[in-house]
């Protein structure tokens, strides 16, 4: 058994009336009750054992109703009916006299053993023990307020009929109450007063200084509790708040209902949160709300219900205030969501929108079962506490973006925005697997029916112009190499330069046939390893050194070899590859403002770029045949747009390069689907890989029994398989021929079967070479192109 003064108070009492007989008595003596103060001084002369203590608790009986009269000095009769006072023996938890709404509402016979107090370990003795303490040093140090417990004494009871909390603050008063030194009292050091005041609930610390075993308590002890159920209920709920996830987190998530039940005192009240991200439309709850929260129980599948048109919910949100509807089978203009809740149980609820500076974030919500008990009246109730479920909700809102978004970069690298919404649904479906299943990984992302728009500028014979300038800086680099030998060898006269002459002029011959495969890494590695080592060891030769930085000031300082051409080529691939990029990625944001869409480009001797189009991609948007249209036409005037820009960089050019264009249309939609293991879009089923065969083959393909190649320089290529694109498309160079954008005849040829890819056809046309600056990716200009070009037959 524990002994320790947590679980048994150390302290000896004793009841004793003496001093309540006292004030009766210092009463009468100054005047009042002359009507009957005979008597009560009759009845004491004639009670002496009512001055000492009493433990024989047959004296108690004899004398109840004379003591109950005594006790209406302590506890008035007038507040019989509404205060919760006892009168009890010092510390002992047993009623001596008790007011009725007390009994009423206080089950005292196990008050001590049921009651959390706010201490440590929440033990109400340890709170007695305390009090004991202070009331020792009040009377013995004459330390007044000071002695006083530094925070209101509360305590919580359960009620055993509906499980509820109520939390009341108790005052006691200890004016019918001696403390009996039974040794004389050696007064404790300021000092070490102060020390205990701060260790307040040290029990043990204060019990090296006050020794139980030389006090005694005689009288009686006053309690009153005062219900601050509302208040504490309130602060509690706030603090429980503040937790992270608080709203989320199942266990806080049910701690916070109770309180709230017990707040209202209603046992069957439920919490709802409910909250919308802004960015991606997703309506989240708690678990514990879902068996009958409007949200997920609108429906009869039990997916989210996106419509409260016409509900309650939708009042709220719109008005931005409390809507309680007290009984909802007489509510006249029910919706889908008042039925759905009436079918889970629901006759009474409570909305509050959570409101975040000018934004909706959220809906609180509380029903009952039960009509009337949720009211315009009890909604005050909780106005305090709307901003921390406001505040939790935004935490919990942007703590949860931030680690669903690090889960996507962690499982998908970038994202576009468009698709985005789909990958933070996926993140956070993963995210809460993930709570119970550490190896969960993301789901399946995929969009069907999606139109590609396929895009390619190349540079025209990008390989062949590398390996020409490769070849030319290797064949000056040898031979100015093999004339530098030569020279340190007419002054040197010594054999091994003579070798490497000979390997020189043996690697310049094998260059000069052509370039193959291997040969640049064996000719830099040979002008590298050997032969500049070998200049090097002449370079402090004061004859030689001439020679030997002319022939450095040919080599390139961070390769070490003759860099010209190569380098010359490189920069101005660059130099187009950027203009290209930078000119497709502005021209691609004001095209997301015509229709939300995926894009995606990869540079290489060019720059290849695909949009992907379709309803499935976008939320509460539909795409359409006049979107892909508009698309299209968008398409064909920003690769004129792309020829003009190429065409007035070519001044800029140290090696003039040209470039090709083509337009792959694929006339039925397709699926895209995320490859986690590449972390990228792919198309998806075995029809839609012919598509990704032919994009990837079509920069190749010659026009049929001449052997030219489709793509040529200044010129705009069209492929496709299906009369109708072509229809299409003639409209639209008439259109762009009358706008001065294309020149010439449109030809219309037929091509050469590719592995993989047979029945193709394309229209291909002569761009105009001088251009102004096309209005192309302002939208509102591009939705009258289209219009205007259809019109044009």
């Amino acid at each position: 058994m524990d002994n320790s003064t947590t679980t048994i108070f150390p302290f000896k009492t004793l009841l004793s009336f003496r001093l309540l007989i006292e004030h009766w008595e210092q009463r009468i003596q100054e005047g009042h009750f002359s009507a009957f103060a005979p008597t009560i001084k009759a009845y004491i002369e004639q009670a002496p054992e009512l001055k000492q203590p009493i433990e024989d608790e047959a004296v108690f009986a004899r004398h109840k109703p004379f003591i109950d009269f005594l006790m209406t000095a302590a506890i008035p009769s007038a507040t019989n009916n509404n205060d919760l006072i006892v009168a009890l023996q010092p510390f002992k938890f047993k009623s001596l006299y008790s007011t009725p709404a007390f009994d009423k509402t206080i089950f005292f016979e196990s008050f001590e053993e049921h009651a959390q107090a706010n201490v440590p370990g929440g033990k109400i003795k340890l709170g007695k023990t305390v009090r004991a303490c202070l009331m020792i040093l009040e009377k013995f140090q004459n330390l007044g307020m000071f002695a006083e417990s530094p925070r209101p004494v509360l305590v919580t009871l359960k009620d055993p009929n509906n499980g509820l909390d109520k939390v009341y603050k108790i005052e006691i008063s200890h004016q019918f109450c001696d403390v009996i030194a039974k040794v004389e009292y050696k007064p404790i050091e300021k000092n070490i007063v102060k020390f205990l005041m701060e260790k307040i609930y040290d029990h043990d610390l204060w019990l090296q200084y006050i020794n139980p075993e030389n006090f005694e308590f005689h009288g009686l002890l006053i309690m009153r509790l005062v219900d601050v159920t509302e208040q504490e209920m309130l602060s509690s709920i706030k603090y429980d708040l503040l937790e992270r996830n608080a709203v989320i987190r199942s266990e806080s998530f049910v701690r916070i209902q109770h309180k709230l039940r017990s707040l209202f005192g209603i046992p069957d009240i439920r919490l709802g949160i409910a909250y919308l991200d802004p960015n991606n439309d997703i309506v989240i709850n708690n678990p514990e709300a879902e068996r009958w929260n409007s949200v997920t129980a609108c429906s009869n599948d039990n997916s989210p219900c996106q419509d409260f048109t016409g509900s309650i919910y939708e009042r709220s949100w719109l008005e931005r205030r409390y809507v309680t509807i007290e009984n909802l089978s007489e509510y006249p203009f029910k919706s889908v969501v008042e039925e759905s809740l009436l079918k889970n149980g629901i006759q009474n609820i409570l909305l509050a929108p959570l409101i975040d500076g000018e934004e909706i974030i959220g809906m609180l919500e509380l029903a009952t079962p039960t009509p009337g008990k949720l009211n315009p009246v009890s909604a005050h109730k909780v106005e305090n506490v709307l901003p921390m479920f406001t505040a939790s909700v935004k935490r919990v809102k942007e703590e949860m973006s931030t680690e669903v978004r690090a889960l996507i970069q962690e499982e998908c690298t970038a994202i576009h925005p468009t698709v985005q919404w789909r990958f933070f649904e996926a993140g956070l479906n993963l995210l809460n697997k993930r709570r119970t299943d550490d190896k969960a990984t993301l789901e399946e992302i995929a969009f069907k029916d999606v139109y590609p728009l396929y895009g390619l500028a190349d540079v025209r014979n990008s390989s062949i112009e590398r390996n020409m300038a490769i070849q030319r800086d290797l064949q000056q680099n040898l031979k100015l190499a093999k004339e530098l030998l030569h020279k340190i060898y007419a002054v040197t006269k010594l054999p091994l330069l003579e070798e490497a002459i000979f390997k020189t002029d043996e690697q310049l011959q094998k260059i000069n046939r052509g370039l193959a495969s291997g040969d640049e890494s064996n000719v830099l590695d040979f002008l590298k390893s050997e032969i500049n080592p070998m200049i090097d060891h002449f370079s402090n030769e004061e004859e030689l050194q001439r020679l030997i930085d002319k022939y450095k000031s040919n080599l390139d300082p961070t390769f070490g070899v003759v860099y010209k051409r190569r380098k010359a080529f490189e920069e101005s691939l660059e130099l187009i590859n950027r203009t290209i990029s930078n000119y497709l990625d502005d021209a691609e944001n004001d095209a997301q403002k015509m229709f939300p869409h995926y894009f995606e480009k990869y540079k290489t001797d060019g720059v290849e770029f695909t949009i992907y189009l379709g309803t499935s991609l976008v939320k509460n948007k539909t795409f359409d045949t006049f979107n892909l249209k508009n698309f299209r036409l968008w398409q064909l005037l920003v690769m004129i747009e792309v020829n003009r820009k190429i065409e007035a960089l070519k001044s800029n050019m140290k090696t003039k390069l040209e470039i090709t264009q083509l337009i792959l249309v694929h006339d039925q939609p397709i699926s895209i689907r995320f490859r986690p293991d590449e972390k990228q879009f792919d198309v998806d089923g075995a029809y839609d890989i012919r598509y990704e065969i032919v994009k990837k083959r079509i920069d190749k393909a010659h026009i049929k029994n001449t052997g030219e190649r489709l793509t040529q320089p200044g010129k705009l290529a069209i492929v496709y398989n299906q009369a109708k694109v072509e229809d299409e498309y003639k409209r639209y160079f008439h259109y762009l021929k009358a706008k001065g954008m294309i020149v010439g005849e449109v030809e219309e040829l037929e091509l050469e079967e590719l592995p993989g890819a047979t029945g193709l056809h394309a229209l291909r046309a002569q761009m105009a070479s001088e251009q102004n600056t096309l209005p192309m990716i302002d939208p509102d200009n591009l939705l009258k192109d289209i219009e205007e070009g259809l019109r044009v037959q």
